[in-house]
Order: structure tokens, then sequence, then C-alpha cells
């Protein structure tokens, strides 16, 4: 019921699930994707597109106060993935 791609029914798998989407704090995103592109002998650039198709404005949470952290993380984010794009 953990699965961020499943709808969860109950609160307990509602806490797994946004503490999933949370972890981290809100540089949390954008750490994990460059490493992971880096890994994967992925360029800045295509990183960035995998962010920005598969991250950016992708998922939700249940409980107010992670849907309140996850939106600070989606527009920490963005305004990130605008600055690198931009330099």
């Amino acid at each position: 019921e953990s699965q961020k791609d499943e709808e969860s029914i109950t609160i307990e798998g509602k806490i797994l699930h946004d503490a999933h989407m949370i972890e981290g704090g809100k540089t949390y995103l954008i750490v994990k994707s460059l490493i992971t592109g880096s890994v994967r002998g992925q360029t800045l650039e295509e990183t960035i597109k995998y962010i920005e198709d598969n991250i950016l404005g992708k998922g939700t949470c249940y409980l107010p106060k992670a849907k309140m952290i996850y939106r600070e993380q989606q527009e920490f984010a963005k305004a990130f993935i605008y600055d690198l794009k931009v330099g």
C-alpha cells in the first residue's frame, strides 16, 4: 500500500505513502535525480528532461502537512531546474 502510484486506503498506508513522497526534505528530489542521472551516464540535459517529464508536477500526498511539504519540494525543484536551464 506504500507504492507511490497506488491509492492508499488505510491511514497507515497514507502515512507511509506520504513519508515516501516527502523523504529527505525539499532538496531531495533534485539531489536524488542528479545523482541517479550521473550514475546512469546521462548528460545534465537528459537528467533535466527526465526531471521535467517524470518528477515536476507529478505525485500527490494525502495528509495536509505532507501536502504542504511536497508542494515546497516541487516549487524548489521547479525553480532549481529553471536556474540550471537559464544558467
